[in-house]
């Protein structure tokens, strides 16, 4: 299987803005090729996405379709927060 990587920053090393807001970058062997860890979960743990969805929606601008980051986004939890 082939793979697409896909950088979190842009050749400037700024963050690029077509990308989840909850996906932060971070090393490590073990992740490859998923550059970045998830803190959108609303226990606050960090998740690491499967390849597919780091691919489809992570590092698109479809991440607005992604189950952990509508919960996150919804008004109602942001006012009980």
């Amino acid at each position: 299987m082939a793979f697409e990587v896909r950088s979190l920053t842009g050749e400037d090393g700024r963050p690029v803005m077509d990308r989840c807001p909850f996906l932060k970058p971070t090393v490590a062997d073990w992740l490859w090729p998923v550059e970045g860890i998830c803190r959108a979960r609303l226990d606050g743990r960090l998740m690491v996405p499967p390849v597919p969805h780091y691919l489809h929606l992570c590092t698109t601008a479809e991440h607005h379709l992604c189950e952990v980051f509508r919960a996150r986004s919804r008004p109602a939890d942001k006012a009980v927060a």
